[in-house]
Parts: structure tokens; C-alpha cells; sequence
């Protein structure tokens, strides 16, 4: 939770506080190459998901796309891109922290496995509800529907990219739905399997949700659709930030 939430957006954040401000026009001159390695990096780390067994890959390699996100916004060096990537830090810190914490300190430590195949014995949406709602809006936000935080961030990547590279919004359409297939696949196998045992047979006995899982995974999802609902907040403290003259040489860069 701490590596994904955290630890992952410190690259990013020094790159756009301390790299971009100081080599404003060699930032410019790689900004393509740049550009197409995000682009790179959605695609495949979202196909790379689409083929995992292990729930917690499964949320790892979606890690890896949604930095692309990250990435892409920068890259694009607009205001709307780097209003974007910002966000997008915000948002992915949120609905990974709340993905792992369900994947391991929920689910994990209850049935002692994280195969995809293994879990569908479990019934988990029968034996814990609560998980399996929690995981469910998890799910919907890092795909990006609209009412997450999720759906702000990247609407807004996507804006100042279509201002830069126009040619490069169809691969990252295609790297959305890639997310859509490989989220609603581990969702549907964890949580949510089709059994050939008969329909009413008593699911496994797990122990519920704690209260301080409740209240995490309640935090977590109450920021993100606070976010999704009422971005403007966020919005005007990181465009007070991106009016610093910090980021002035990046926006004047053709």
C-alpha cells in the first residue's frame, strides 16, 4: 500500500518540480519520445494485467498503466496536462492504496491466497459482502467512471494531450479499455465466479470486515468520489501551484 500510494509518485514529483522547471528546452525537444513511452507504458502494463492470475499483479501492472497517466500529462507540458498528472498522482494514491489494502489485508489474510482460480471457492461476494462491494468501487474508479477521482484525473490527461499529440489519443483509448477487460476479469474471478456447484450451497466461513478496515476503506472511497463529485477544490489548489513561475519556462516551450 505505502510503495504503490506513496513511494511511486516521488519519481514523478521530482520530475515535475526539479527536472522539468530546470531543463525546460531539453524537455521540450524530448517531449515526443517522452510522450510515447507513457503511451508505452498504459498500453502495456495494461495488457500485461490482462494476463495475470495473481490479484495482487493484477493491481500491480494497473499501477504501472495508470503512471503512464502520470506520465502522458507531463508530457504534454499544457496546463490541462499537468493539471492532469497531478491529479492522477492524488487519485492513483488513493484507489491503490484501497485495491492492495482489499487484495491483502482483506482478503489475503483471510483465505491465505491470491490466485485468481483458488479464490473462486471462496464466494467471496456471498462469504464477505462487505469486501466485495468495497472492491467493486475500487474497481469502478480505476477504470475511471465517471463520479471517481479517477474519471477528473484522466479526462484531464487526455485534454492537454489532445492539445499537443492528437495522433496519440487513439492508443490511449485502447489502454482504457484494456483497463476496463483486465479490472471487470479480476473482479469477476475474485469476487464474483460462475460455480458448478449448485447455486445455494452455504458459502465458506470467513470473518467479517473489522471496523478499522470499514473506516479505512470507507475514508478511501468517500475521498475519491468527493474528488470525482467536486473536483473544483483540488483543481484551484494545484492551479495556484502550476501559476508559480516555477512552471512559467515549461508553458512557454513550443
Amino acid at each position: 500500500m505505502l510503495l504503490a500510494g506513496v513511494v511511486m509518485k516521488l519519481g514523478a514529483y521530482g520530475a515535475l518540480c526539479v527536472a522539468m522547471p530546470l531543463f525546460p528546452q531539453g524537455f521540450a525537444e524530448w517531449k515526443p519520445v517522452i510522450a510515447g513511452l507513457a503511451v508505452i507504458g498504459v498500453v502495456y502494463g495494461a495488457f500485461t494485467a490482462l494476463s495475470q492470475k495473481d490479484l495482487k499483479f493484477v493491481i500491480g501492472y494497473s499501477s504501472v498503466s495508470h503512471m503512464g497517466f502520470v506520465l502522458l500529462g507531463m508530457a504534454a507540458g499544457t496546463h490541462w496536462g499537468l493539471r492532469g498528472a497531478v491529479l492522477q498522482m492524488i487519485s492513483h494514491g488513493i484507489i491503490a492504496g484501497l485495491l492492495f489494502g482489499i487484495a491483502g489485508r482483506v482478503v489475503y489474510e483471510r483465505t491465505h491466497t491470491r490466485d485468481l482460480t483458488a479464490l473462486r471457492e471462496f464466494d467471496l461476494w456471498r462469504a464477505l459482502p462487505g469486501a466485495a462491494v468495497a472492491f467493486t468501487l475500487a474497481t469502478a474508479a480505476s477504470m475511471g467512471l465517471p463520479g471517481f477521482s479517477g474519471f477528473v484525473a484522466e479526462i484531464s490527461v487526455a485534454i492537454g494531450l489532445w492539445e499537443i499529440f492528437p495522433w496519440l489519443v487513439p492508443e490511449v483509448a485502447l489502454g482504457i479499455i484494456v483497463t476496463g477487460a483486465f479490472s471487470l476479469r479480476a473482479l469477476h474471478k475474485a469476487f464474483f465466479p460462475v460455480r458448478d456447484n449448485a447455486v445455494d450451497a452455504a458459502p465458506p466461513l470467513l470473518p467479517q470486515l473489522t471496523w478499522p478496515e470499514i473506516s479505512a476503506i470507507t475514508l478511501l472511497v468517500t475521498v475519491s468520489l468527493a474528488i470525482g463529485l467536486h473536483p473544483q477544490p483540488w483543481i484551484t489548489l494545484i492551479d495556484e501551484g502550476l501559476r508559480s513561475p516555477l512552471f512559467q519556462p515549461i508553458f512557454s516551450q513550443p
